[in-house]
């Protein structure tokens, strides 16, 4: 009986051993969080070309902030005059955990109106990322819809 009991002993440690050395999987990192999204004057998703445009957000970072950035990008969907896209990238936030996102930037003179992707990505230094995509319309000045 005592024979038999050892090499199943001796089996059964051998696996606890060899799970025990196994490389744990890569950690679930934490990925940054956008709270209280304000885009546009009054929050209204709207942008005039020339014009100021509205940003605030608060970021809280799974690690720390490598950078944030935001883009204008066009719908596939969508008709416009000529092809116009935006970048901007900020790099201030670097190093910080959480902070209020708070820009006025304005939208550039060769902007083309119509309904556009807003992103704002938020980088973390360990490499997560989190983007939060609104509607935005952009309009000249003479065209911005009048309030009945």
């Amino acid at each position: 009986m005592k024979s038999i009991n050892k090499p199943i002993l001796f089996v059964l440690s051998f696996m606890f051993i060899l799970s025990s050395c196994q490389e744990n999987a890569e950690p679930n990192l934490p990925s940054p969080t956008i709270d209280n999204l304000e885009i546009g004057l009054n929050n209204d998703e709207i942008g005039v070309i020339g014009e100021d445009f509205h940003l605030n957000a608060d970021i809280l970072a799974g690690e720390l902030i490598e950078q944030v950035q935001i883009q204008i990008n066009p719908i596939d969907e969508e008709s416009y005059d000529a092809y116009w896209a935006f970048e901007l990238t900020w790099e201030e936030y670097k190093g910080v955990r959480n902070t209020n996102v708070h820009k006025h930037f304005d939208i550039p003179e060769d902007a083309v109106e119509g309904v556009y992707d807003f992103l704002i990505i938020v980088t973390d230094q360990n490499g997560t990322i989190t983007e939060e995509k609104r509607s935005i319309t952009i309009y000249k000045e003479e065209n911005l819809p009048t309030a009945p």
